[in-house]
């Protein structure tokens, strides 16, 4: 017999290949709609549940034959489901109807079939997830039709990757250059430091050069390495310099770099790869290998509040090792970052050995932890979100910083010249130290006519127009300042400051209420930024207990002497903690999403519009009160309030004219805002002159709004002067701005 036709009876004999792995997505499908468990799947292949958990999540075992086993399994359930198995349609993306009356002339990219009716309105329709066309209501999937498939191709062998090295010796963040005809890498500590070609080895190198951090919690995960690749080492590493994708900001699947990667062992996490990325070892026989990437020209560190394009590769390096240093080692845009901060301090999942095997196994949740996410109430909820569906938007919790100006009076326009506007430092997140958080879920009734009680988190429908208001001072209420004219719904901070503060009576008509336990859930958040910007204060030489005139001193120092990386620093802290207070309440960023349909963001546990709202009740009720205090002691009363920032006027353009009129040795006495640098405190905002501030609020603009830069043109008319606003606003001399921090 020829060697051929021995080979062909040898290939016939061995069958077919065995199947390989599916899309981690279809592996929890199947588990599920056989109605199996990760338990009873971790016992019938031998495992255990958080290596199964791991499993199904995308990583593949240390040795091939395991793959093959689960493989195998999730095959014969594939088999033996009936063939009207209802695969997981809220996971693509959006239904699209065709035309009324016409024949579809799409045919499914899963069955080859031409595309039926929807089943509720009997008009053609077809599912899109990408750009692929499928049934909707049938057995098709994004991979195809759920029928044996014989020529899944074998798992590939695990990626061999040495243990990590816990001390971390080349610091969090590789920033990648290209120069002399090579790439080489800026590491923390002003190092560099030779490095592979490839970006499938650079990944891999992050790993063998000990790059990372230690985890911020001892039961949560050490902190994965962060890799920013400069414009000339994107090129080299053969990425395109500009993304062709401007909605999605992804790379196509199909590019080489991606098939060179998934080929090394290493795919994307999440959407895929885009400005920031998040790469994973696809089998790490050592535990889950994660390494994010940030590349420089595709945006990265230009958008999402860094705003770093113009700083050198050095530069560049230093600021964002600082930034791992004292806050999170980056991982997407600041707001992002604040967002992962909160998890990464209440670790949602936690891990210990097991005395008596050594191995890793599940604890329970850390105490104070978010561990699900949940449900918003419907007030609560954003009109895009699905419980709002049939909820009147005229109807929701309107919880939002203020943003109030009033025209002044005519004395106010005769004994003051000047406006001062002074801004509250760290204002929300100062207000988010002790804020109480309900863990668990929201009722899912309205409870009626409870009585309030202020230690319970929730969502209050109340009738407050029997307050009385002050004219001069916007109403703590409502974000618009105006008096509120009926019931609404109000976070537990803002009725607590009314009965407490206000002395109002509060008598809730009903409520939605968070009555299990509860905690400070964003005090160990609001403690680590804190700590983050009095290390960088510090620094800088300034001391964040000093206050008046010790502490405009040390900053006019730090002004002139002080390191200009290092006020990027606070800019970015301060980003930090607004934008992750942002992300509790994200909305839908996909623009063919259908109305009411959930968005990726609700399936976070940080995903909480209630505990956003209570943040910024917080911090709006208190600066209220700063305004009520500073009114009843000094007789001033503000002109203007922008969420952090307030206008007073002022006869001299010096904020020491507002806090402490006439003797110095009664600063003491105005208890209301402090000049300094801690959170809560204030500094000088801006200066201009009165009559600047009358043409603004006469054009309707909020003089809070342009106080920073009075210099800025307005446009539109006042209502004594037809001509435009900036013709008259950016004649007046030059506004002192040495007063301000940064």
């Amino acid at each position: 017999m020829s060697d051929a036709l021995q080979a062909t009876e040898a290939l016939m004999n061995r069958g077919p290949r065995p199947p390989g792995l599916p899309a981690p997505d279809e592996r929890r499908r199947l588990r599920e709609a056989w109605g199996a468990t990760l338990e009873e799947f971790a016992s019938a292949l031998d495992k255990d549940v958080p290596d199964m958990e791991a499993w199904e999540a995308g990583q593949a075992a240390t040795d091939p034959a395991d793959d093959i086993a689960y493989a195998r399994l999730l095959q014969r359930i594939r088999e033996r489901l009936p063939i009207t198995y209802e695969p997981d349609w809220a996971a693509l993306r959006r239904t699209v109807h065709n035309t009324p009356g016409r024949k579809p002339d799409v045919l499914c990219d899963g069955c080859g079939q031409e595309i039926g009716p929807c089943e509720r309105c009997g008009l053609p329709t077809t599912s899109r997830p990408g750009s692929r066309w499928l049934h909707r209501g049938t057995s098709c999937t994004t991979r195809g039709p759920l029928i044996p498939r014989q020529s899944d191709a074998l798992p590939r062998p695990p990626l061999q990757l040495p243990p990590l090295r816990l001390d971390f010796p080349a610091g969090p963040v590789a920033l990648i250059d290209y120069r002399d005809g090579a790439l080489f890498a800026h590491l923390s500590k002003d190092r560099t430091s030779h490095c592979p070609q490839t970006l499938a080895e650079l990944l891999a190198w992050t790993h063998t050069e000990g790059l990372g951090a230690e985890r911020l919690h001892n039961r949560g995960h050490y902190q994965s390495p962060l890799l920013v690749l400069t414009g000339a080492a994107t090129r080299i590493v053969g990425l395109p310099e500009t993304l062709n994708a401007p909605i999605s900001r992804l790379l196509p699947a199909s590019h080489p770099v991606l098939r060179a990667l998934d080929a090394a062992g290493w795919q994307p996490a999440g959407r895929g790869m885009g400005p920031w990325s998040r790469l994973q070892a696809r089998t790490a026989p050592r535990g889950r290998v994660t390494v994010h990437l940030a590349v420089q020209p595709w945006g990265a560190l230009s958008d999402g509040g860094w705003e770093l394009d113009a700083l050198s590769p050095e530069d560049l390096t230093r600021l964002l090792a600082r930034y791992a240093d004292t806050v999170i080692t980056p991982q997407g845009s600041t707001a992002t970052c604040g967002n992962q901060l909160m998890t990464a301090l209440r670790p949602p999942k936690q891990w210990t050995s097991d005395v008596s095997t050594s191995q890793r196994i599940l604890a329970p949740p850390l105490r104070g932890a978010l561990t699900e996410a949940q449900t918003p109430a419907p007030p609560e909820a954003p009109p895009a979100h699905p419980v709002a569906r049939g909820w009147d938007p005229a109807d929701v919790q309107c919880e939002e910083a203020l943003d109030w100006f009033r025209h002044p009076t005519d004395l106010e326009l005769d004994d003051f010249e000047y406006v001062v506007g002074l801004d509250v430092n760290f204002a929300f997140t100062h207000a988010a130290r002790g804020i109480k958080v309900g863990y668990g879920p929201v009722s899912p009734t309205p409870e009626h006519r409870p009585a309030f009680d202020a230690a319970v988190p929730g969502c209050w429908y109340v009738d407050l127009t029997h307050m009385p208001t002050n004219p001069r001072l916007p109403s703590p209420f409502t974000p618009t300042g105006a008096p509120p004219t009926g019931p609404a719904w109000y976070a537990t901070p803002t009725l607590a400051y009314a009965q407490r503060q206000l002395r109002a009576t509060v008598e809730p008509i009903k409520a939605y209420l968070r009555r299990g336990p509860s905690g400070p859930y964003l005090e160990g958040w609001s403690a680590r930024l804190r700590e983050a910007y009095n290390t960088v204060l510090h620094r800088l030489g300034i001391d964040p207990a000093a206050t008046g005139d010790a502490f405009f001193q040390a900053r006019d120092q730090a002004l002139a002497l002080g390191d200009p990386l290092d006020w990027d620093l606070l800019r970015l802290i301060k980003a930090t903690g607004n934008g992750g207070i942002g992300k509790l309440a994200e909305g839908p960023t996909d623009l063919e999403r259908d109305p009411y349909e959930p968005w990726p963001a609700l399936r976070r546990v940080t995903w909480r519009p209630d505990i956003r709202a209570a943040v910024i009740a917080t911090a709006r009720t208190e600066l209220h009160r700063k305004l009520h205090v500073m009114a009843a002691t000094t007789g001033r009363y503000p002109l203007a309030v922008l969420s952090d920032c307030v206008v007073y006027p002022a006869t001299r353009p010096t904020p020491f004219d507002l806090l402490h009129p006439g003797d110095p040795l009664t600063e003491n006495t105005v208890r209301s805002f402090t000049f300094g640098a801690r959170f809560g405190h204030v500094k000088l905002e801006g200066t201009a002159s009165m009559e600047w501030a009358a043409r603004a609020a006469r054009a309707g603009l909020n003089p809070a709004s342009w106080i920073k830069d009075p210099t800025t043109a307005f446009d539109g008319p006042s209502e004594e002067d037809p001509q435009p606003c900036d013709a008259n606003l950016t004649t007046q001399p030059a506004p002192d701005t040495s007063w301000r921090l940064f």
